[in-house]
């Protein structure tokens, strides 16, 4: 912005123009330092300080050769020469130290180069002007230059109103100082508020994603918990239903041996009235009897085919037997704590409770190797390979292939058992590979499945301490491998197996 402390006019002359050219410079220097002041760039100020001493070096010789030149007084000329040193050396001592407050220097020599102007050029420089032009048989005027007025030597009134300007000038500095003080302490306010609104802001959000994470996993959490006893109540069911029908199985798997006891006892029976035929066939009417009895009932055949249906009827409550026992081994309802178990058993039981899918779909290739027991829970285990091998069936077009392997290696914590699952189906594009785990993700249509098969078969092996591996190629099958620690994970309850 603009600002003038003091506007050049006809007051300000002399009537010698090369010492009013230099006074008018040193107003422009003051007003200069006062947009300084206003503007506040102090940086500025160093340099207006070396402006005014090289002008001061300059005026100075200027008109100590114009008062010279003159004839003055030489008393008066040293005197005037003196005051002339001292504003030199009070310039220097501003030059040199600009220690403290920029503020507090640039207002030092406002007012003083304003008490300067106002005491020193309009008091004893328009006196001696005065003096030069009146007195001088050599008056300091350039030939080429009019002769302007000379002004008259100030009043006593006009000295005190200039010395109230002054005042006025330093109180005016003083405020502008204040203000731009307050000013700066607003932007200081300003920029610690913003940055306590910032960090606020950047904690709710914070806040928000843990809220939306918390929510996210709140609903993972319910949906595995429905998940999980949505197969308790089936593993209960199995087991009721395991249990009722046991009982039935036992009296009649006993009743069927005892008949089959009683057939061999008539048997027998017959085979004795057989060997007796020779004794009967001396009366022709009852050896007739006997033998048309014998031709109508098929005794020979009833013989054969009675051990028969005896030996099938006993194979089918063998069968069932063990349907009932995998039912009761895949459910393990009455299985809570952690148990040293055969993973093959749980993998055998859980290949027969769902070989109903899996026949239509594929031939099934075993292919285990030697493993020790694992510390687990056998019941979500067997969880686990039910979702696998129900992929597996699911992602087979037509008829194909599933291997099931178990083998055991050395690992970076330990002994490890692993079991695969492999198909020759579709197979997982690259891009569905990272997502497969999530919750809720599937590939299958609309009605086909949930997208918690996986996952929940993830966080059980995660649970036992484990991981699972994919190997896949879009259109090439697939390979899911189930890596679990022998020893289980590092806090478990441990009972032995029953």
């Amino acid at each position: 912005m603009t600002f003038e402390a003091f506007v050049w006019g006809p007051h300000f002359l002399t009537g010698i123009p090369v010492i009013d050219g230099q006074h008018q410079r040193l107003v422009e220097l003051i007003n200069r330092l006062g947009e300084v002041l206003v503007d506040d760039t102090l940086v500025d100020l160093p340099e207006i300080v070396a402006e005014v001493r090289a002008y001061a070096n300059y005026h100075f010789r200027a008109e100590e050769g114009v008062w010279h030149k003159a004839g003055l007084d030489r008393g008066e000329q040293a005197r005037h020469k003196q005051a002339h040193l001292d504003f030199i050396a009070q310039l220097d001592h501003i030059h040199n130290d600009f220690s403290g407050p920029p503020e507090k220097h640039a207002i030092l020599l406002n007012a003083y180069l304003s008490s300067w102007l106002i005491f020193h050029i309009f008091g004893e420089d328009h006196a001696m002007a005065r003096r030069a032009l009146a007195d001088s048989p050599n008056p300091p005027v350039a030939e080429s230059a009019p002769i302007s007025r000379s002004p008259l030597l100030p009043t006593t009134t006009e000295t005190v109103l200039l010395a109230a300007l002054l005042k006025l000038h330093s109180a005016l500095t003083t405020m502008n100082t204040q203000l731009r003080d307050t000013n700066r302490n607003l932007d200081a306010r300003v920029r610690e508020r913003t940055l306590v609104l910032e960090s606020v802001n950047a904690a709710l959000v914070h806040e928000r994603d843990l809220l939306a994470s918390a929510n996210f996993q709140l609903d993972e959490t319910r949906t595995r918990l429905l998940e999980s006893e949505k197969m308790a109540s089936i593993g209960q069911l199995a087991a009721g239903v395991a249990h009722e029908i046991n009982n039935p199985i036992g009296f009649v798997n006993s009743n069927l041996g005892t008949l089959g006891e009683y057939i061999e006892d008539t048997f027998a029976v017959l085979d004795t009235y057989a060997a007796a035929e020779a004794l009967i066939a001396r009366d022709p009417q009852a050896i007739a009897r006997v033998r048309e009895a014998k031709e109508e009932r098929a005794i020979a055949f009833v013989r054969e085919d009675a051990k028969s249906l005896l030996a099938e009827s006993l194979e089918g409550l063998t069968r069932v037997k063990n349907i009932v026992q995998d039912l009761k081994t895949f459910s393990h309802v009455d299985q809570t704590e952690w148990i040293w178990a055969d993973l093959r058993v749980g993998l055998e039981s859980t290949v027969n409770i769902v070989w109903n899918e899996l026949r239509h779909k594929a031939e099934l290739r075993r292919e285990f190797g030697d493993i020790p027991p694992v510390l687990c829970n056998p019941g979500q285990l067997n969880q686990v390979f039910m979702n696998l091998l129900t992929n597996a069936a699911q992602a087979i077009d037509g008829h194909g292939l599933i291997t099931v392997r178990t083998g055991a290696i050395d690992g970076e914590q330990g002994k490890e058992v692993w079991v695969e699952v492999e198909d020759d189906g579709c197979g997982i594009l690259p891009e569905h590979q990272a997502r497969i785990f999530e919750p809720f993700f599937t590939t299958k249509p609309v009605g086909k499945g949930t997208g918690l098969g996986l996952s929940l078969a993830w966080n059980i092996v995660q649970k036992h301490g484990g991981r699972i591996e994919l190997d896949s190629a879009s259109g090439q099958g697939c390979r899911f491998r189930v890596c679990l620690p022998e020893s289980g994970p590092a806090t478990t309850e441990v009972r032995s197996e029953p």
